[in-house]
């Protein structure tokens, strides 16, 4: 099986375009550096979620609003393009991953406070779920001989259909079509870890190869946890909206 370089960018290749493109291995030497990124991926996750975690305690702590929350929203996907296009430049691109999943942290506090005020064993069931759901689905990744390497292909599309999906639901909201929206984000960023991970075993043992998987994989498990607490809201009777 030969990894397919048309969707070679950062990031999932779909969603973001940068000058970096992923370096690959030759034909017939698929994994052969696979233990050695993936190790790198794995230190860099860790602290990614460190970060990110940091980030949620410091807005939880300061109250971060609703209104502000935007503010670091924008300023986060700031930080993730100038990655994308710094990316191989040695100590920035480590400081630019690490304010990026910060910022991403900081602005998922106000969510997680309405949660903690609401009911807070929902937001360790989510991430009970996700953390068993992802360590899974990379195992499986890893160990199995599938190609996914034309999923990303179909899981693109299937975002943009979310994503309409969602706008949709703002102005139509039913409890129905939220459980659908769900259903269907659950089973996009799942297979997206499948992708992301069986990924690692065709590209280069290097550190912007790393820091790409790392940030598509912490993209893709946040996106995860936000799905499955939203179905364990409408599961348990609650509104993540109100």
């Amino acid at each position: 099986m030969y990894y397919n370089s048309r969707n070679n960018g950062p990031f999932g290749g779909g969603a973001f375009r940068s000058r970096y493109q992923y370096q690959t291995l030759p034909y017939g030497f698929e994994g052969v550096q696979a233990s050695g990124l993936i190790s790198k991926v794995m230190g860099l996750l860790a602290f990614s979620f460190i970060f990110a975690s940091i980030g949620a305690f410091v807005g939880i702590s300061i109250g971060l609003s609703y209104g502000a929350y935007w503010i670091v929203a924008i300023a986060g996907f700031v930080v993730l393009i100038a990655l994308q296009f710094l990316i191989q430049k040695s100590g920035l691109n480590l400081v630019l991953l690490y304010l990026f999943t910060f910022l991403e942290g900081l602005s998922l506090s106000p969510l997680l406070s309405l949660y903690l005020n609401w009911n807070s064993n929902i937001l360790g069931e989510a991430f009970l779920m996700t953390a068993v759901t992802s360590l899974a689905l990379a195992f499986y990744a890893w160990t199995t001989k599938r190609d996914f390497t034309r999923l990303g292909d179909y899981l693109f599309i299937g975002v943009i259909l979310l994503l309409i999906a969602s706008l949709v639901g703002i102005f139509f909201h039913t409890t129905l079509l939220a459980l659908i929206i769900s259903v269907v984000g659950i089973a996009i960023f799942a297979g997206y870890v499948l992708y992301y991970v069986q990924r690692a075993k065709y590209l280069a043992d290097t550190l912007p190869n790393a820091i790409g998987l790392t940030v598509s994989i912490f993209i893709t498990v946040l996106n995860l946890f936000l799905y499955i607490l939203q179905l364990l809201t409408i599961l348990q009777g609650g509104n993540r909206r109100d």
